[in-house]
């Protein structure tokens, strides 16, 4: 059985998988970068309680207490950003092999003129068919994608 157009088909369903991960890491960068501010903030706080505790004088339980406080909200939120970090790299990763990939079909004549079910096999978990008639594609790798 002959699928006419399938190359092109399969061309813009990494199309849209390569924009979902472009989407998904520009999330990621504007979640980083949100919490380096809220990391400055705890940083200045910080800074503020050192510089109040040499000119004035306060309680040291009280100010330990507090000192700690932001030690430890600067701890969690720099923890919580170098695992966003973290995905943020695996994400662009799976983008440049991906790029490479449409590269290599786009520079194919004709990449696949019918339905390969070995590539299929390889490439895709499960589509699910939701009750509205859209399907979710699921991949090996774990993406979901809608198409």
């Amino acid at each position: 059985m002959r699928y006419f157009g399938f190359g092109a088909r399969l061309q813009v369903l990494i199309k849209i998988i390569h924009c979902h991960l472009l989407q998904d890491v520009g999330r990621l960068v504007a979640f980083i970068k949100k919490l380096g501010r809220e990391i400055e903030v705890v940083t200045e706080l910080s800074k503020k309680a050192i510089y109040e505790n040499a000119s004035v004088a306060v309680s040291q339980d009280e100010w330990g207490e507090r000192n700690n406080s932001y030690l430890g909200l600067h701890r969690k939120a720099t923890a919580r950003a170098a695992e966003f970090d973290k995905l943020k790299r695996e994400r662009q990763s799976k983008f440049l092999m991906l790029e490479g990939f449409v590269k290599g079909i786009e520079s194919c004549v004709l990449a696949i003129e019918e339905f390969d079910e070995k590539l299929w096999a390889a490439a895709v978990e499960k589509v699910k068919v939701m009750p509205d008639g859209r399907m979710m594609f699921e991949f090996k790798d774990g993406t979901e994608i809608e198409g």
